[in-house]
């Protein structure tokens, strides 16, 4: 399995969860978004950096920090 893709530890705690964007984030079109609550689809570590990948609902997706989203409860 290659290490810049495996999910960390705990990971499957967060996947499925829904999360509050923090500041807007563009998507892989250029649409701007943050009033969404996309859904964490995937935890990866990408260069020694720890990512997210989330599905808003119309089916986009995008790669985030964790500093840029909050779990929702």
């Amino acid at each position: 399995m290659d290490p810049s893709t495996t999910a960390t530890a705990g990971s499957l705690e967060v996947i499925g969860k829904p999360c509050r964007l923090c500041r807007p984030i563009r998507d892989r079109s250029g649409r701007s978004r943050f009033s969404e609550t996309p859904i964490i689809v995937r935890e990866v570590l990408n260069l020694e950096r720890h990512m997210y990948l989330v599905k808003f609902a119309d089916g986009a997706t995008t790669f985030v920090f964790p500093d840029e989203i909050e779990l929702s409860r």
